[in-house]
C-alpha cells in the first residue's frame, strides 16, 4: 500500500462502545504519530456519533504527549451537546491509559446568513513550478536537515511550494505569507464523509512551520526543537480534493520559545475553505 491507503486505511475503526473507539496509526516511517493523523482521527471518531446530518466546522485541541506509532489509540468520545445548530463532542485519545490529545469540536446544521472571506493571494499556477523531484534535484547539495528524506517521500499530499528555495531552504528573514501548492495524492477524491478528516490531517501540515519564516529559518533546520502545542481548525466550505489547493503561511507572534503560526486553506477556484492557527515550542537546540 502506498502512503495514502495506509492512513485511508486507518479510518476502519473498531467500536468498543457507542462513544469508544480503538483505531491504528499507519507504519509510514514517522519517529512518532503525525499531529494531523490525531486530528484526523479525533474529528472521524466525534463524526460517527454525529446522526443528524450536521457537520464538522471547529476543532480546538492540545497535543500532550508524543504518539507511539507502535501502540494502538483509545478514543473516548464525550457528547456535551446535541441541540437544534449546533453539537458539541469532547475527544480524548489515550495511548497505555494515559492521553495523547484531547479536542473540543463543534458540528453545525446551520447554513446561510452573511457571508465573507478574504480573496485567495495571487500565486504561479502549480501546473508552472517544479515538483518535489525537480526541487529535490534542484537543492540536493545544500538541503538542511532531513529535507531530501521529506521531498523524496510520496506523503498523502503532493507539495509544490510558488517559492522552492524559501521552502526548503529558508535563508532569508522574510515576514511575508509563504504560499505552498498541495494536491491529495488520491486517483478519485475520498466521499463527503472523509472531507473534513482529511482537511484535518491536511491542517497540521507546515503549519508551525510559518512561524519560523520570519526567522530565515523552517522545520528542517536541525538546530530546532519543535513540538506541537495546541490547534485550532475551523472549516468554512468543503474542501476540493479533486484540484490543487493553495495553503498561505505566515506567523502571528514568536515569544517564550514559542512560535505562533496562522495559515489559510483554499480551494483552486478562490474559495476559502479552512483557517488553522497552531502554537508549538520552537527551541533553539536539541532536547
Amino acid at each position: 500500500m502506498n502512503e495514502y491507503d495506509l492512513v485511508l486505511d486507518s479510518f476502519h475503526f473498531d467500536r468498543l462502545d457507542d462513544n469508544l473507539f480503538q483505531s491504528r496509526s499507519p507504519q509510514v516511517g514517522w519517529h512518532r504519530i503525525y499531529g494531523g493523523l490525531l486530528l484526523a482521527h479525533a474529528v472521524h471518531a466525534a463524526q460517527l456519533t454525529v446522526t443528524d446530518g450536521k457537520v464538522f466546522h471547529s476543532l480546538h485541541g492540545s497535543f500532550l504527549r508524543p504518539g507511539d506509532m507502535s501502540a494502538s489509540m483509545v478514543l473516548d468520545v464525550g457528547q456535551l451537546l446535541n441541540g437544534r445548530s449546533v453539537a458539541n463532542r469532547q475527544v480524548t485519545i489515550r495511548q497505555n491509559d494515559k492521553p495523547v490529545f484531547t479536542a473540543n469540536l463543534s458540528f453545525r446544521g446551520t447554513s446561510g446568513g452573511l457571508t465573507y472571506a478574504p480573496g485567495m493571494p495571487d500565486a504561479a499556477a502549480p501546473e508552472t513550478l517544479p515538483d518535489e523531484a525537480t526541487i529535490l534535484a534542484r537543492y540536493q547539495d545544500t538541503l538542511p536537515g532531513n529535507a531530501a528524506k521529506y521531498l523524496h517521500r510520496e506523503k498523502v499530499f503532493e507539495l509544490r511550494p510558488v517559492n522552492a528555495r524559501r521552502f526548503i531552504l529558508a535563508d532569508t528573514e522574510d515576514d511575508s505569507p509563504l504560499l505552498l501548492w498541495v494536491r491529495l495524492r488520491a486517483p478519485t477524491p475520498p466521499g463527503p464523509e472523509l472531507n473534513a478528516v482529511l482537511l484535518s490531517y491536511l491542517s497540521d501540515m507546515a503549519v508551525l512551520n510559518a512561524s519560523l519564516v520570519p526567522h530565515g529559518r523552517n522545520f528542517f533546520d536541525p538546530a530546532l526543537t519543535l513540538a506541537s502545542l495546541d490547534h485550532a481548525l475551523w472549516q468554512h466550505a468543503p474542501a476540493d480534493f479533486s484540484n490543487w489547493m493553495l495553503v498561505t503561511h505566515d506567523c502571528l507572534s514568536s515569544e517564550a520559545q514559542m512560535g505562533l503560526g496562522h495559515t489559510r486553506i483554499y480551494n483552486r477556484d478562490g474559495s476559502l475553505c479552512a483557517t488553522v492557527s497552531q502554537q508549538g515550542m520552537t527551541r533553539l537546540g536539541i532536547d
